[in-house]
């Protein structure tokens, strides 16, 4: 029980949870700006419609989430086994969430491929 304990706790599996929520959070974006510049949609956002492709959106989806990203990861650092298994299911939670979006963002960017050929 111990060893499954120590696996499942590792910071390597926490790392690899956080760097592919990082970059399904970077390619969410990037298929927005890419989506919205093509004229057909519009961010649904509207925390984030108001000033997607200026600096606002760029630090709200990019610099933002990095450094939250990096609070995250050092307070499991100091603290591993504390609520690691609630922690864990969020962020799985949290990853089918991003998941989604992507393939989402995929389908209208064929759609709007598509269009345009």
């Amino acid at each position: 029980m111990k060893k499954i304990l120590s696996f499942v706790t590792t910071e390597c599996s926490l790392d690899n949870r956080l760097a592919l929520i990082y970059f399904l959070n970077l390619s969410d974006y990037l298929f927005t700006l890419v989506l919205i510049s093509s004229g057909l949609f519009i961010e649904a956002n509207p925390l984030l419609s108001l000033n997607i492709d200026g600096l606002g959106g760029f630090l709200a989806k990019c610099i933002l989430p990095l450094l939250l990203i990096f609070y995250i990861r050092s307070r499991f650092v100091n603290n591993p086994t504390k609520h690691i298994f609630a922690a864990k299911l969020m962020l799985d939670i949290l990853l089918c969430f991003y998941f989604f979006i992507n393939c989402f963002h995929l389908f209208w960017l064929s759609y709007t491929v598509m269009i345009f050929i």
